[in-house]
């Protein structure tokens, strides 16, 4: 079998200045393609890695393996076992890796399967399908889809709207310039460095956001959610989890039916809203703003310096400082605190 050093920092875990790791492959066939690219690649129990490139060629590394061990095959003898359908002119490549279903379901075990290790050309927009296997993307400037049902997704460095789903593993993304959707049913979400509006959501997991400079829609409906530094409109919902957060700057929607939100705002505008209804609340905002406050709780501890309005030690209902940005926090089993810095 063949063998080469892949220098990448084609991994979102990878460390910063990138990492040489040895692999096996079948064999290689080179594309050439005008710019900007177009890459499509459908396979099923394979992995498939992105990493970029320079010129006009896109060098593809077909990883045929059976039984987990890479064969020593050509495309011809690959073809001999699936089917094998590859697309290519002008500015794209299509790759497709199917199999006979009534004969892979009855003899599974000796079925090829194909992975594929690919440089392409940074301007390349990518569209990357697995039903069982991992895919990482790296380093491209365009609009990129990575979608895998069993399996994990890590995407870096990428310059355009990105998308990344998986029905049961874990999804990590870092330094994405442009929108980016995110969605798995059964794993953790971690994003890091982010300029665009983004939307996070899985049914069993944490999501934890970092350096995010747009706005943000988290869901988790069994987990807990962590948003640090961001900038723009902040909505966190999830059904049994903690909702914590910190230095954030613009909006808060922040909703959980079973666990604790905290945490500290620079800059409120326009609202604050937080729920729960099994656990305590306690923020801190900037001092001298003007309120619309509407809070309820089994005890309420908030400063009513300027206000005007009703209050009690459940509830609050009026406005500080003549009124203005809407705060309405609701912990029907448990604490609400609110802090002016």
């Amino acid at each position: 079998m063949k063998k080469i050093l892949l220098f990448a920092a084609c991994l979102f875990l990878a460390i910063s200045n990138g990492f040489s790791q040895d692999f096996d492959f079948s064999f290689t066939e080179n594309y050439k393609v005008s710019l900007p690219a177009r890459l499509a690649i459908t396979t099923s129990d394979g992995n498939i890695n992105v990493v970029p490139s320079t010129g006009d060629e896109i060098k593809v590394y077909y990883i045929a393996t059976k039984m987990g061990k890479v064969l020593d095959i050509n495309r011809e003898e690959l073809e001999e076992e699936l089917e094998l359908d590859v697309s290519h002119s002008g500015n794209s490549l299509e790759i497709t890796v199917s199999h006979d279903f009534s004969d892979s379901w009855l003899d599974w075990k000796n079925r090829v399967d194909v992975s594929f290790v690919i440089y392409t050309p940074a301007e390349t927009a990518a569209i990357l399908h697995t039903s069982d296997g991992n895919i990482s993307l790296s380093g491209l400037a365009s609009e990129q889809e990575c979608k895998t049902s069993d399996g994990n997704i890590n995407i870096s460095d990428i310059n355009g709207r990105t998308t990344g789903t998986t029905s049961d593993g874990n999804i990590n993304a870092k330094n994405i310039s442009g929108n980016l959707y995110v969605r798995t049913s059964d794993g953790n979400i971690s994003l890091d460095h982010v300029v665009g509006d983004l939307e996070s959501t899985t049914s069993d997991g944490n999501i934890l956001l970092n350096n995010i400079n747009g706005d943000i829609r988290a869901v988790t409906s069994d987990g807990n959610i962590r948003v640090t530094s961001a900038k723009g409109t902040t909505s966190a919902k999830t059904s049994d989890g903690d909702i914590s957060f910190e230095e954030l700057s613009g909006s808060l929607i922040a909703i959980t039916s079973d666990g604790n939100i905290s945490g500290n705002i620079d800059h409120l505008e326009k609202e604050l809203i937080a729920k729960t209804s099994g656990g305590n609340i306690h923020i801190s905002i900037p001092d001298r703003l003007g309120l619309d406050l509407d809070i309820d709780a089994e005890s309420v501890d908030v400063p009513l310096r300027n206000f005007s309005g009703e209050s009690d030690d459940e509830s609050v209902h009026g406005q500080i400082n003549g009124g203005g940005i809407t705060v309405n926090l609701d912990a029907s089993d448990g604490n609400v605190s609110l802090v002016y810095r």
